[in-house]
């Protein structure tokens, strides 16, 4: 991601001799970490609070655990998750919710949900990630629930099979329990559809092997654990092989969906796309598997390096210039054209940052990889780019998945979302310093899957292709009253996904709102009949609704949002009043899509202009 550029350090080290005044106050994703019973996110403004975590190390000691509760009149809650959260939403919480946005304080940051008579527990499965069975004869590798992506492919790599390239999340620290529950995705696949069976626990303490064909199959992928613990998995890899990987960069916005459709159906199906919509431009990363005559030479310590953690130089050039430029509201402060010109600079480095290095670890656009380090990054910890107590700044990712078909004209409305924002930021530059240019604070992120039809609440089931539209915004945390820099942006974006386009959202990168959105209901945006079998194999497998989290009955019973003061900052609401936005900010229509209300900042006079200077 962010290297140590020349432009960028010289602009941002530039901006921060003219810093915006702000106070020290943090955000409480700042200040807290997680303790024995709450559980922060690695990012995004989020954490969960049980009344116990259990460390678990067998499927035998989950179903003995699952067992107690059915011997009391108390109502209980259970979650399986792990320690170092990667979730901003609450379906893998057990307990009480709450937004860490603002400074911590425990009388006014209280959590959001109101169980406080229910028993909260949260399993912990980090423990169970061993390799449980291997087939040779049939490629198929049986692991525990808890192992992480990476030591999956480590196992894979020692009994000599591949996972597909295209399969998997850039991420290699999520477990396979996770990744599998909450239906996440590569691009042109996901590891869900390359599994054979799972071994799983339900709320009688039940063990229980389902096939994927299995009613109780279609539940589990992307069923987000309602109707029991997942503890094994079992998949079907390829033989071991090697996957081309190629960058091309600096292409022009204009035709970029035709493009991408054209590479699909020439090329390769497994590509990812990074698209500035604000610097109108994209860049685009190939993954086909197998080697021709003509590509590059197989390089065996070459590695997949998108998600490479940060220096604490870098760190803290990223966290000084978010904060600086996150507490200029309005862009009137003495350094508003440098700090916007270093969010800018900053945006052009991100844009060109390395994908893959080759084995001398030198970056590379072209390269042919052992298939297992061809998509994966390894674990950036504790430098991540991402890691609020690294950088001071989190990344609030949102991600829907919409209708393939529909993604053209997704793309011309983000295109008229950002020009007119950006052309507001824009033209009061321009009257105060007689120019400017503001960019916005991350880049979209497009991928592509095919419809899983087998499965029940999977955000691709269905028939048709899907694409998965991404935005990765970052967000100071040491601005812990101001939102997000061109905040309105995302509100509307966020509202128009799910509404217009009918998007299912990302179980495990979205906020609070999306899912408790006042008038366009996210079950809406699934078949009926799914949400109807779905809650007959809970009756079956889970009748008291113990593995039920909270937020996934909002759903279902298309609850509203929880309005209070700063909700919308918060990302727990979108706003009806102005008290639901930040100070100094009004709830007003989005100007390009008035159905959607947005947060928009009040310029109260005109700044000075560039002559009178």
């Amino acid at each position: 991601m962010v290297t140590g550029s020349a432009p960028l350090m010289v602009l941002a080290m530039v901006a921060l001799l003219k810093l915006v005044s702000g106070d020290d106050a943090v955000s409480e994703a700042l200040s807290h970490r997680a303790t024995a019973t709450s559980l922060y996110a690695a990012s995004m403004f989020f954490k969960c609070t049980s009344d116990q975590h259990i460390t678990v190390t067998s499927t035998e000691e989950i179903s003995s655990i699952i067992k107690q509760p059915r011997k009391s009149d108390s109502p209980v809650k259970v979650r399986a998750t792990r320690p170092g959260l990667h979730s901003a939403a609450g379906f893998a919480c057990a307990g009480r919710r709450a937004s860490t946005k603002l400074e911590f304080n425990a009388t006014t940051n209280p959590p959001h949900n109101n169980s406080s008579t229910v028993t909260a527990i949260s399993l912990l499965l980090h423990r169970m990630n061993r390799v449980v069975d291997f087939n040779r004869e049939q490629n198929l590798l049986t692991v525990e629930a808890g192992m992480t992506i990476q030591d999956l492919l480590d196992a894979a790599t020692s009994h000599n099979l591949s996972v597909p390239a295209g399969a998997l999340s850039i991420y290699a620290n999520l477990t396979v329990g996770g990744v599998i529950s909450a239906s996440a995705h590569g691009s042109g696949s996901s590891l869900g559809e390359l599994v054979k069976s799972l071994k799983w626990v339900n709320s009688f303490g039940d063990v229980i092997e389902s096939s994927v064909e299995s009613d109780e199959g279609a539940a589990l992928l992307g069923g987000l654990g309602l109707i029991g613990v997942i503890t094994e998995v079992t998949f079907e890899f390829e033989p071991e092989s090697f996957t081309v990987v190629e960058v091309r960069e600096d292409l022009d916005d204009a035709n970029m969906v035709m493009e991408l459709e054209k590479i699909m159906a020439e090329e390769t199906k497994h590509v990812s796309a990074y698209w500035r919509p604000d610097l109108g431009s994209y860049r685009v990363i190939l993954y086909k598997n197998g080697v021709s005559d003509g590509d590059p030479v197989i390089d065996l310590n070459g590695r997949y390096a998108d998600m490479d953690g940060v220096s604490d130089e870098v760190a803290k050039v990223v966290s000084d210039m978010h904060k600086a430029w996150g507490n200029d509201l309005t862009d009137d402060g003495d350094s508003a054209d440098v700090l916007n010109s270093a969010a800018c600079a900053m945006a052009e480095a991100v844009s060109h940052g390395p994908v893959v290095k080759d084995g001398n670890g030198l970056p590379t656009k072209h390269i042919t990889l052992p298939t297992n380090r061809a998509v994966v990054t390894p674990e950036c910890a504790p430098n991540c780019f991402f890691a609020a107590h690294h950088v001071g700044a989190v990344v609030q990712a949102d991600e829907f998945a919409i209708k393939r078909a529909r993604l053209q004209d997704w793309v011309t409305d983000v295109k008229a979302i950002v020009k007119m924002e950006l052309a507001e930021v824009e033209a009061r530059l321009r009257t105060r310093f007689g120019h400017g240019k503001s960019c916005l604070p991350g880049p979209f992120m497009l991928r592509f899957g095919r419809g899983t039809p087998s499965t029940l609440l999977s955000t691709s089931t269905g028939a048709d292709p899907v694409v998965y539209v991404q935005w990765l915004p970052i967000h100071s945390a040491r601005t812990p009253r101001r939102p997000a820099k061109h905040a309105p942006v995302y509100e509307t974006l966020e509202q128009l996904t799910l509404c217009k386009y009918q998007g299912r959202p990302s179980y495990g990168q979205n906020h609070e709102r999306i899912f408790r959105h006042p008038r366009c209901h996210v079950r809406d945006n699934f078949p009926d009949e799914n949400f109807d079998r779905m809650r007959a194999l809970q009756d079956v497998h889970d009748p008291e609704r113990m593995f039920e989290p909270e937020l996934f009955g909002l759903v279902a019973r298309k609850s509203g949002p929880e309005y209070y003061a700063l909700c919308t900052l918060e990302n727990w609401c979108f706003c009806a009043d102005d008290a639901h936005c930040a100070a100094r900010h009004a709830c007003v229509p989005s100007p390009v899509f008035p159905e959607y209300k947005i947060c928009k900042v009040v310029v109260e006079s005109a700044p000075q202009s560039h002559d009178e200077l």
